[in-house]
């Protein structure tokens, strides 16, 4: 079984672009020496992301998360067993525009992409349900449950 986990955070208002690719290279690294997967995403200031693998690995990557000075508010959205990865191929992958106007061609696929896996994820568990909702609303700005920052 791979344990999955939603979380959300509020990103500090200096983080800057560096910052995030930064954040990249160390999760492609770390995640992928712990058998660890999953999708970031980053808009308007906020962050969403799932992480997928070994229960023991995600928490101890979780702690790691919690203790970063790079966000705050970090809130449990949901945390769960399922059958197989959903992103088994992304040691990490991220999406990020922070005015979320005037996307290039790439950064709309990718959006797209996003919004059409969170409305077509075949019977999902309930850890992706809470992710894909919370991806569709962040994205399209619609009710997404945003902390105080």
């Amino acid at each position: 079984m791979i344990f999955q986990i939603t979380y959300s955070s509020v990103a500090k208002p200096e983080l800057t672009i560096t910052d995030i690719e930064e954040i990249m290279a160390e999760a492609i690294e770390n995640n992928s020496a712990n058998d660890i997967t999953g999708c970031l995403i980053f808009n308007q200031g906020y962050f969403l992301q799932i992480l997928e693998g070994n229960k023991q690995n995600v928490m101890n990557l979780l702690d790691k998360i919690r203790l970063d000075d790079r966000h705050d508010h970090v809130i449990i959205l949901s945390e769960g067993l399922t059958d197989s990865r959903t992103f088994k191929e992304w040691a990490m992958s991220y999406y990020h525009n922070p005015s979320n106007t005037n996307l290039n061609k790439e950064e709309q696929a990718i959006k797209e992409t996003l919004i059409d896996l969170s409305n077509t994820s075949k019977k999902p568990n309930f850890p992706l349900k809470v992710f894909w909702y919370n991806v569709r609303n962040l994205l399209s700005e619609r009710g997404y449950y945003k902390p105080p920052r």
